[in-house]
């Protein structure tokens, strides 16, 4: 070879090094033209840009109960202030999400635009509570295989056979269903109460449950630094699904001024 020369691929029709393999139809050479070290990469979001804090869940006599901020955060930024991270998915299902707004965003639209079609269908047949949570478990669990997770946690609450049902989903496609359930950092300050609450054998009434979910939400806004005091409540019994809200949670802050040694 003479000096100076460029190298030869590494195979006939193939990348030089450094450059990525671009397949083509045929006769069209599988390099495109000026193709570098960062052509060609597909695009994944590497982490959340504005995100909500915890969502609350609570089965109760005759229905379930989810409940959850309007905060929307841009890093440690209270950025938005009245962003709504609970959707009524149908007549017997309610839906909470946090993490990445954006991602719950486009989970919406997925889920609206599935209702419509259904819908259209005209057959008196509409999804249940359990059927949208096994769905949400295949999205998910899908999108983390392809290694472009959507980055939100989702809390599904409805009424399927006559009783409440509250079921779990996350970015990696984890499911479960529980009594009560808490995403975010609730999952550590707010689901001690609320177990605490259920292991008196039997499920709490909806005065209690809605008690006990604004008690929660008080310790959240207290202990929780992207929490806010204006939250949403979705109540989900035979009679239909009920949105509240925003509401404002009373605080008092008068011991602040003696909490001292955390800096």
């Amino acid at each position: 070879m003479e000096a100076g020369a460029a190298a030869p691929p590494l195979w006939a029709g193939g990348p030089a090094p450094g450059q990525f393999y671009i397949p083509r139809a045929p006769g069209q050479g599988g390099v495109s033209p000026g193709c570098g070290p960062a052509a060609g990469a597909a695009g994944r979001t590497l982490s959340p840009m504005v995100t909500g804090t915890s969502v609350l869940g609570l089965r109760f006599r005759g229905g379930a109960m989810l409940a959850a901020d309007t905060g929307g955060s841009y890093g440690s930024l209270a950025r938005f202030r009245g962003v709504s991270r609970l959707l009524r998915v149908n007549g017997s299902t309610v839906l909470g999400a946090s993490g990445d707004l954006a991602d719950f965003q486009h989970l919406r639209q997925l889920l609206q635009q599935m209702v419509i079609d259904e819908e259209l269908l005209g057959d008196g047949h509409s999804y249940s509570p359990r059927a949208l949570h096994s769905w949400l478990t295949r999205v998910l669990y899908t999108r983390r295989s392809r290694i472009n997770p959507l980055w939100s946690t989702v809390l599904i609450a409805g009424v399927d056979g006559g009783r409440g049902f509250l079921g779990y989903v996350d970015m990696l496609g984890v499911a479960y269903e529980a009594p009560s359930l808490a995403t975010g950092f609730g999952a550590y300050l707010a689901q001690p109460l609320l177990r605490a609450a259920l292991e008196r054998d039997r499920l709490p009434t909806r005065e209690e449950a809605r008690e006990l979910l604004e008690r929660c939400l008080r310790v959240l806004y207290y202990r929780d630094a992207r929490s806010f005091n204006r939250y949403e409540l979705a109540v989900v019994t035979d009679q239909g699904v009920e949105l509240e809200g925003p509401l404002t949670l009373e605080a008092n802050w008068d011991i602040a001024h003696s909490v001292s040694g955390f800096e």
